[in-house]
């Protein structure tokens, strides 16, 4: 069964979620230093977003772990109670029942440990799965960036081949180009070869302009299918964590009543010695 994460990828891209990890790569292959010139705000916060959302839950995951170990610790000193009262019974006449009696309450609450870490590791199962959701998150953003990119670079490809072409029919140089200084050293085109490079440069631009508007629709059509499934786990996120934490605190607070149960018994069992 695919985890949350692998699904989220499934439902962005449904051909499959591959493409992402490819889209992180290409990112790295490119220069450090690009930058999309036109970033979409709502992905820019998207992608903060979720920087931040793996740095809550991955503190938070660490926290719980140091307390759970603390926990574990408390839990077997009650085990040493429940030796030595159990110890202390065989050497006493009218107080050994009562000492047997609150070391074997001791005891039980000592071996309980192993079955709330258990519990406790389902909930901090589920606070782990929103890490590989923070993850799918900037998955995402990295996919849209490097798309925008792309884009970007076919309209400022497209932009200078019109450029070239239009100098070309008008013979003016609007700006600095190898192509211009070369013309004034080694003379003017003939118009034949002018003729023949305007109409490569026309089937170029019908070709870049087909293909910016391919590129265009992609985009758009990524942006509304990935937004539609990032709002509705935003909705399903919520709820699980909200879920999560309340189930973790009544684990919590059943397990301090436990204590006070057992130490309630012991209290009984000093009390009939």
């Amino acid at each position: 069964m695919p985890g949350r994460q692998e699904v989220f990828f499934l439902m962005v891209l449904p051909e499959a979620f591959f493409p992402l990890f490819q889209a992180d790569s290409r990112l790295k292959a490119l220069n450090a230093t690009f930058r999309v010139k036109n970033p979409d705000k709502r992905f820019t916060e998207l992608k903060h977003y979720s920087d931040e959302l793996q740095s809550v839950i991955s503190h938070l995951l660490r926290v719980r772990a140091r307390v759970a170990d603390r926990l574990y610790g408390v839990y077997k000193v009650h085990g040493n109670y429940g030796r030595v009262f159990s110890e202390w019974s065989a050497i006493e006449k009218e107080m050994g029942d009562g000492l047997q009696s609150a070391g074997h309450h001791m005891d039980v609450y000592a071996a309980s440990i192993d079955d709330i870490l258990e519990e406790e590791e389902h909930y901090a199962d589920q606070l782990k799965e929103y890490l590989f959701y923070a993850e799918a998150l900037r998955a995402v953003c990295r996919k849209h960036e490097l798309m925008q990119y792309d884009l970007e670079m076919a309209a400022q490809d497209l932009t200078s081949k019109k450029q070239q072409c239009e100098e070309l029919a008008t013979g003016t140089v609007r700006t600095f180009s190898l192509k211009g200084m070369t013309s004034k050293l080694f003379g003017q085109e003939t118009p034949e070869q002018r003729e023949a490079k305007i109409k490569v440069l026309e089937e170029q631009i019908q070709e870049g302009e087909e293909q910016l508007k391919s590129k265009n629709l992609e985009g758009r059509d990524f942006v509304k299918s990935a937004w539609a499934d990032i709002e509705r786990f935003k909705e399903q996120k919520n709820h699980d964590l909200k879920e999560a934490l309340i189930s973790y605190a009544v684990m919590q607070i059943s397990m301090c009543k436990k204590g006070i149960q057992v130490w309630t018994n012991a209290k009984e069992c000093f009390s009939k010695m």
